[in-house]
């Protein structure tokens, strides 16, 4: 095929390591698959019956591109009871997906040229996405525990810098920051009149210190959150943003002529869901990732991993991320390599969000890969790195 055919903008895309990793999966005999990061959890039923009904009704028509009334109070509720977050309906829209919410919020609020900060390791959308728009993405290292902080962020702000994405509880790394440090970060924001874009997908599964959203701090914050993980319904397809009524309207705006409205039958669900505690769930999973400190805390050094499925660790002596990502799987295991997530790459990530028996044998083979009792000093930009305390 004529190379021109394609835009130019697809070379900015990377996702081979992950798309491997599902035709790995898919190749492999009953793999012990630790590689993506989604409940092993059936939506619960009262959802599902929400669903069901929805069709029963005939809920099958589109929506307002924001979503209905009823999805947009109840989020709006949620976010003044749990988040502490100043919202209306009319702060708040309605997206198929999360990751769509990102493209949203990008359209919005960048231009070719302008920079995003973004923490090392990162959520892969969002630094390519931001180089298809032709937004300059900045990274913020934060190896080796994985914490953003203000002292991090300021050197790397310039006159073109507009926004900062905050991932917290962190995808890859676990990392859940405190909210003594996102107070910080707030009032570095508000100096440098940067708007903040807070990815808290993952509020729900903080497990050593409480999730804190810096949304109810810091007017100029773009909330983004969705069903998927807390609620088990990640092919339902329903997330949700709020934030200043300027930017809310601009997406609403750019959801009617790129995805027109979510899905109605899911934004049906969506309400349901709103009634279900997911505390049981985030028991489970801190159970899961206590088990993970338990089998790999004398071979890795684990860092992060305060919350989210994730445990982000350095890979022994002698390998790079690729070669052990391969060892693991000549052992059945899948994980996926740190260049998928960073410009590190002597890390693996692995998910913990698979059924317990099957983790605990994918973590006895993770140990077992482990060359020796001591893992290798992480490498930074060729310097050895300090542990931290």
């Amino acid at each position: 095929m004529n190379k021109h055919i394609i835009a130019q903008r697809m070379n900015q895309f990377d996702s081979t390591h992950l798309s491997r990793a599902f035709a790995r999966a898919a190749a492999m005999t009953n793999p012990i698959d630790l590689s993506i990061g989604f409940p092993e959890d059936d939506t619960p039923g009262i959802i599902k019956k929400a669903g069901i009904k929805a069709i029963q009704n005939n809920k099958t028509r589109y929506t307002p591109p924001n979503g209905t009334l009823a999805l947009r109070s109840a989020l709006a509720a949620k976010l003044e009871l749990m988040n502490g977050i100043a919202a209306t309906p009319e702060t708040v829209s309605v997206t198929p997906g999360a990751t769509t919410g990102i493209l949203l919020a990008y359209l919005a609020l960048l231009n070719p040229g302008d920079e995003i900060l973004l923490p090392d390791p990162y959520f892969p959308p969002y630094r390519d996405i931001a180089t298809m728009l032709g937004a300059v993405p900045v990274l913020i290292d934060t190896f080796p525990d994985f914490q953003l902080t203000a002292r991090r962020i300021e050197p790397l702000i310039t006159e073109n810098t507009r926004v900062l994405v905050i991932n917290t509880p962190n995808n890859p790394s676990g990392a859940v920051y405190p909210e003594i440090e996102l107070r910080r970060i707030a009032r570095l924001a508000r100096k440098h009149n940067i708007t903040i874009i807070a990815d808290e997908i993952y509020e729900h599964f903080a497990y050593d210190i409480p999730h804190f959203s810096i949304g109810s701090i810091y007017h100029q914050t773009l909330t983004l959150n969705g069903f998927s993980k807390a609620y088990a319904m990640t092919g339902w397809r329903l997330g949700y943003m709020a934030g200043p009524l300027a930017i809310i309207a601009a997406i609403n705006q750019l959801q009617q002529y790129i995805v027109f409205s979510s899905s109605s039958i899911a934004q049906e669900a969506g309400v349901a869901a709103l009634r279900f505690d997911p505390s049981k769930l985030t028991d489970k999973y801190r159970r899961k990732r206590d088990l993970v400190r338990e089998y790999l805390a004398d071979s890795y050094h684990l860092a992060g991993s305060q919350g989210a499925f994730y445990a982000f660790i350095p890979v022994p002596t002698g390998h790079n991320d690729i070669s052990f990502a391969r060892a693991a799987v000549e052992k059945n295991v899948i994980i996926l390599p740190s260049r998928a997530f960073s410009m590190h790459t002597d890390y693996v990530r692995i998910a913990f969000a698979t059924d317990r028996s099957k983790l605990e044998r994918g973590l006895k083979i993770m140990r077992e890969l482990a060359t020796d009792s001591l893992v290798a000093t992480p490498i930074i930009n060729g310097a050895v790195a300090e542990s931290p305390n």
